[in-house]
């Protein structure tokens, strides 16, 4: 009791114990937010019941003087820090994302900053592109992925591939995926209606809701949308069906015209003719 009482006395009990508390929740609730976002529930939890012990432990060290070497404090932050590494390693591949994401890193070259436009028109024509060649891959059975970004995306994830920083085109798209093509297992990334890059890996989703029926590539499509706020279109080779992948959630069996209503919110034409219609109707007024 000597102990316990002597813990909350002004030298051991004062404001560093409260930030200590502070960094602790805010760690817990930072990890229980990346496990829920990938739909981790188990590991979530695990997680969190784990640093709790690990936290009770320690402190129950403290206050009751504990000396058996199988508790010893240096045993517990031992298997703390094993257990953070261990976490890093298999979510090596989220977190990259996570703090690119949250750094704002993005890389495009000359050709692409003079071809990636907000111009209506183009990004029209872009979306019909992005449809033809999903019904055209669609029809012969050929599989494709597709990621469309609305804003950013990581250098980091476009250095998994090639670099092409080309003008979107249905033909070209179609020729990335042809299954005697180099580039044709990986992901397509899209901007606007450049073409970044081809080829490239995106991380595949953990989640166990995911049907068994889903292969290697509907698990990327949708494990790249819980991280970021790209949309993704999976073509199936096996059965010809289009899916659209949007926060972790997959559409299958999308036509073409609910893929051009899609392509179209995520390019922004609808704000884009809103913002054109006032700048119209101001200059009439002029």
């Amino acid at each position: 009791m000597d102990a316990l009482l002597n813990y909350f006395e002004k030298d051991t009990f004062g404001w560093l114990s409260i930030v200590d508390a502070v960094v602790l929740v805010v760690f817990l609730v930072a990890v229980m937010v990346f496990f829920f976002r990938k739909k981790n529930y188990r590991v979530g939890l695990f997680f969190v019941l784990f640093t709790l012990i690990i936290v009770g432990l320690d402190v129950a060290i403290a206050f009751f003087r504990i000396r058996s070497i199988f508790f010893t404090r240096e045993i517990l932050r031992f298997l703390a820090i094993i257990f953070i590494v261990a976490s890093a390693v298999v979510y090596q591949s989220d977190l990259k994302l996570l703090f690119a994401k949250y750094s704002g890193q993005t890389e495009e070259n000359v050709y692409a900053k003079l071809h990636n436009t907000r111009n209506e028109d183009d990004l029209r024509y872009a979306s019909g592109e992005i449809v033809k060649a999903c019904q055209n891959l669609a029809k012969n059975n050929i599989g494709a992925l597709i990621v469309v970004c609305p804003t950013i995306i990581s250098s980091n994830m476009l250095d998994t591939g090639i670099r092409l920083n080309s003008a979107l085109s249905a033909p070209l798209l179609e020729s990335i995926f042809n299954p005697h093509a180099p580039l044709h297992d990986g992901a397509v990334i899209i901007k606007n209606n450049v073409i970044l890059a081809a080829g490239c890996f995106l991380p595949l989703s953990q989640n166990p809701a995911i049907s068994k029926d889903l292969g290697t590539r509907h698990r990327a499509a949708i494990g790249i949308t819980e991280e970021t706020d790209v949309m993704t279109i999976v073509v199936s080779e096996e059965t010809g069906i289009i899916s659209l992948v949007q926060n972790g959630d997959i559409k299958r069996y999308i036509t073409g015209e609910k893929l051009m209503d899609a392509l179209d919110a995520a390019f922004g034409i609808a704000d884009l003719s809103r913002r054109n219609s006032r700048q119209f109707g101001r200059n009439a007024k002029r």
